[in-house]
C-alpha cells in the first residue's frame, strides 16, 4: 500500500497509544514487529515526500525567478518609455523653442521691412508732392498767360517763365 507520511506517522501514534502499560513502571509495551513495519514504510515514503517538498520549493523558486525577471523587464522596459518621453517632450521643449525663436524673427524682420518700407513711400510721396506742385505752379502761370493772351514759354530745366509784363500805354 501507498502510504502518505503523515499516515504512517497517525498509524504510529497508533501502536504507542494502544501499548499496554507495564506493572509498576512508567513504560509501555508495544508491538515491535508492527512498529518496525511502519518505519520500514516511513524510511520508503520519507525520500518520496522529501522529493515532493523539493519539487515543491524549486517550484517556487522558479515561480519567484520568473516573476523577479518579469518584473525587473516590466521596470526595464517602463524607464525605457519614461526616458522616451522625456527625450520627446525635450525635443518638443526645443522644437517650440525654436519656433518661437524663428517667429520673434519673422516678426522683427516684418516690423523692419514695413518700416524701411513706409519711409521709402513717404520719401516717394514727398517727391511726387514736390514734382506735383512745380506742375501745379506751372499749370497757374500757363493759365495767367493764356488769359493775360501773352505767349508761353516753358524751360524745362527752369520753372515756367513768366511773361514779360505789357507796358500800358
Amino acid at each position: 500500500m501507498d502510504y502518505s507520511l503523515l499516515d504512517l506517522i497517525t498509524m504510529l501514534d497508533e501502536v504507542v497509544r494502544k501499548a499496554k502499560p507495564v506493572p509498576l513502571s512508567k513504560n509501555s509495551m508495544v508491538d515491535v514487529a508492527q512498529i518496525d513495519e511502519i518505519a520500514t514504510e516511513m524510511r520508503l515514503v520519507l525520500p518520496k515526500e522529501i522529493q515532493q517538498a523539493q519539487n515543491v520549493v524549486a517550484d517556487k523558486n522558479r515561480i519567484l525567478s520568473d516573476a523577479k525577471r518579469e518584473a525587473e523587464e516590466i521596470i526595464r522596459r517602463a524607464e525605457q518609455r519614461r526616458n522616451e518621453l522625456l527625450d520627446q517632450n525635450a525635443i518638443m521643449k526645443e522644437a517650440r523653442k525654436r519656433a518661437t525663436e524663428e517667429i520673434s524673427n519673422a516678426q522683427a524682420r516684418s516690423n523692419l521691412i514695413r518700416t524701411s518700407t513706409n519711409e521709402f513711400t513717404d520719401k516717394m510721396l514727398a517727391r511726387v508732392e514736390e514734382l506735383l506742385a512745380k506742375d501745379i505752379n506751372n499749370l497757374r502761370i500757363m493759365r495767367k498767360t493764356l488769359n493775360s493772351g501773352n505767349d508761353i514759354t516753358i524751360d524745362p530745366n527752369k520753372q515756367a517763365q513768366k511773361p514779360p509784363q505789357q507796358v500800358k500805354k
